[in-house]
């Protein structure tokens, strides 16, 4: 997988792209656009010329608002499959002086420094599915740290897109999607920087992935509205909530939709509890 990391930065750039993620991808990469609320000199969209510079220096260091932070290492084991997570050291001092760079924004609050129990619950579904099946490209919607796609490539050998509406979770996920799974990865990538509510492509995904999705209760509407559009028929969605009361309600909604839904409970070490699965399949979509 390649580095770069693509950045939209308005409306007018997300009504141009109307075609395939991968084309998407390539029309911004060209252009050089970059995220006009971040002016890091790394969250930038590098040719590939450029990139060795850019991951020597990202090897030991991640560059948030000007500010240097320690870039670690550590083994974070999934459903068996151990993947290479490089993070931010997380204590409340660091969250502290992130926030203090990146302000209390949504889309800016560093979600992609926490250990999320949702993600452990996806990949223990994602190591009993048969990737042959999904009826197109995977999408990890909300990667944060792109710890799913960094599984996905170890695991299967596949090629996932993968975005965030925060821009130092796409970078960080750059770094983990390229550092594992195979070497001979397409150079241009496939983690880019977009808001689900008004995405840069009409892409139909065979597979969507959605961890922590449901924090708000007013999130449910838009996903469902962004699955009508974007699974393929015979597609199924994964959505992992670990038991918030902003998601109940989600499969009555998702049901009133036209999605069949069913639900499974996955016990996960992280965070000691067990995360509720939604399942949503359209049109002849496996069951779980």
């Amino acid at each position: 997988m390649g580095f770069a990391t693509f950045f939209l930065a308005s409306s007018s750039g997300f009504s141009r792209l109307r075609e395939h993620p991968a084309k998407a991808i390539a029309k911004i990469q060209d252009s050089g656009i970059q995220d006009p609320g971040n002016k890091d000199p790394l969250n930038r969209t590098d040719r590939p010329g450029k990139r060795n510079k850019v991951e020597s220096r990202m090897h030991s260091h991640f560059n948030i608002g000007g500010t240097e932070f320690p870039l670690v290492r550590t083994p974070l084991v999934l459903a068996g499959t151990t993947v290479d997570l490089a993070t931010v050291p997380y204590s409340p001092r660091e969250l502290d002086r992130i926030v203090a760079l990146r302000g209390l924004k949504e889309r800016s609050w560093p979600y992609w420094l926490e250990d999320w129990p949702a993600t452990y619950a996806l990949a223990e579904i994602l190591a009993g599915e048969e990737p042959a099946r999904w009826p197109g490209p995977v999408l990890d919607l909300g990667c944060g740290s792109g710890v799913l796609a960094a599984f996905l490539r170890l695991r299967f050998g596949i090629e996932p897109f993968s975005c965030d509406f925060n821009a130092d979770a796409c970078r960080m996920a750059a770094i983990n999607v390229r550092g594992n799974g195979p070497s001979d990865a397409p150079a241009g990538g496939r983690v880019f920087c977009a808001d689900f509510r008004s995405f840069p492509s009409r892409a139909a995904f065979g597979l969507v992935l959605a961890g922590e999705m449901l924090y708000a209760r007013e999130n449910q509407a838009p996903i469902l509205e962004f699955l009508e559009r974007h699974l393929a028929p015979g597609g199924s969605a994964f959505l992992a909530d670990p038991g918030r009361s902003a998601a109940e309600g989600f499969r009555g909604a998702a049901e009133a939709a036209g999605f069949r839904v069913e639900m499974r409970s996955v016990p996960v070490r992280s965070g000691n509890r067990n995360v509720q699965v939604f399942k949503l399949a359209r049109d002849g979509g496996k069951a779980f």
